[in-house]
């Protein structure tokens, strides 16, 4: 196999995948890794999420983290244009602080605090997994807080119904899930349970390209996707095409400098 060209298999079939690792302290001090399943994570992270949107009183989408942070959790929000990273957490004068870095996009500040939120929440959910903070100094692979804010911004509990609803629709479902980016959405896909690849292409480049349910090359497109993705392209309008098997959705991402095509495949069902 090309090393240039790995396959990436579904969730569930590999460790990296399937489960959560994290390195704990035993009460003598030893140092061990312990894997916990994605699964459970999952469930309690939903969870978390579920009532820490009920306490603030969401009951529909668009979710607003920043908001939340602000007026449920008591997290002060600001910008600080002389930090280097997108966010930063830091306590003072009693209260937590979660600075931002100016961005040209709402849905970035979204995600950093949404991130924030989960890190400052972190302790609960380790312990909702059962292990205690104080044991875990390393988490490894997908981080916590990382997933935290993908379902916080795009809750289970909706964004499954919602999908089906409107057929995978990237450019609807944005509408409905404005504070989220399209790429975030389009990353979410893999956790229904429809089968599909996601690729994401940057100025004619597969960026990234993953599957929940089959392997797949993560440089490589289908002749299919090609042609979606040409379609895309040329009309600058969503296209989907079904060819070899293939049924292939397709939407561009445009900037003056920057284009960006996000495809949802599927194969079909003979």
């Amino acid at each position: 196999m090309d090393a240039k060209d790995p396959v990436f298999w579904p969730f569930g079939k590999r460790v990296f995948l399937s489960c959560f690792r994290v390195r704990i302290k035993d009460h003598r001090g030893k140092t061990m890794d312990v894997s916990l399943s994605r699964e459970e994570v999952i469930q309690e992270v939903d969870r978390a999420v579920d009532e820490l949107l009920a306490s603030a009183g969401v009951s529909e989408p668009p979710v607003d983290a920043i908001r939340i942070a602000q007026d449920c959790l008591g997290i002060v929000v600001c910008l600080d244009s002389r930090q280097p990273q997108r966010g930063r957490a830091h306590r003072a004068g009693g209260k937590q602080h979660i600075f931002l870095r100016p961005e040209p996009s709402e849905e970035r500040h979204q995600w950093t605090v949404a991130h924030e939120i989960g890190e400052f929440l972190k302790g609960d959910l380790l312990r909702r997994c059962h292990i205690e903070p104080e044991q875990t100094p390393v988490m490894m692979g997908e981080s916590l807080a990382n997933l935290f804010a993908d379902h916080l911004l795009l809750p289970t509990r909706w964004f499954l119904a919602d999908s089906r609803e409107l057929r995978f629709d990237l450019f609807a479902l944005k509408r409905r899930y404005r504070t989220a980016s399209h790429e975030v959405i389009a990353w979410r896909w893999l956790d229904c349970p429809e089968p599909c690849v996601v690729s994401i292409i940057d100025n004619d480049r597969v960026w990234r390209r993953r599957s929940n349910a089959w392997p797949v090359r993560s440089r490589r497109l289908e002749p299919a996707e090609l042609e979606c993705q040409r379609q895309v392209h040329m009309t600058k309008q969503n296209q989907m095409v079904s060819q070899d098997g293939w049924t292939v959705q397709g939407w561009p991402i445009y900037q003056a400098e920057w284009k960006r095509e996000i495809l949802r495949s599927v194969r079909d069902i003979e």
